[in-house]
């Protein structure tokens, strides 16, 4: 009966363990402020917990020495992001100028129109969006980049 138990209950943690959501990827430190969910924003002023947010006409340097983090350089602000780890995002609203360098690859970006994004991929398997009327530029080291 006790060896019932035990099975049964390391069959239950196993099951515990294996619905359990996914860690939640960490954020870099930068100067800024946090602001909604992890990934690419549709538009200004949404849910976004979690994302690195410059604010519009500020400057900022982010650094995400462990990858998986996310950004936002809101309209005519000035963004310099390091992701070493790689698996980062960064949006570019129109306006903004933008430089990206992923060190550790798959990362993804979008850039507004009439924002100037300069994007570094050293990992490969990048993708940079490109709006209408922006200036973008993707450097790939790793292969396997598109737009």
């Amino acid at each position: 009966m006790t060896r019932l138990v035990c099975l049964l209950s390391l069959s239950l943690a196993v099951a515990c363990v294996a619905n359990a959501p996914p860690p939640q990827p960490r954020y870099a430190t930068g100067y800024a402020q946090p602001a909604g969910p992890p990934g690419m924003v549709s538009e200004e002023g949404g849910d976004r917990s979690g994302v690195q947010v410059c604010q519009g006409g500020g400057s900022c340097k982010f650094e995400c020495p462990q990858g998986n983090c996310a950004f936002v350089c809101e309209g005519g602000s000035s963004c310099a992001t390091e992701c070493d780890g790689g698996n980062c995002t960064l949006e570019c609203h129109p306006g903004a100028s933008c430089s990206f360098q992923c060190d550790g690859g798959n990362c993804r970006s979008a850039c507004g129109g009439g924002a100037t994004c300069n994007v570094e991929c050293d990992g490969g398997h990048c993708a940079q969006n490109c709006g209408e009327g922006a200036s973008c530029n993707m450097a790939c080291d790793g292969g396997n980049c598109g737009s």
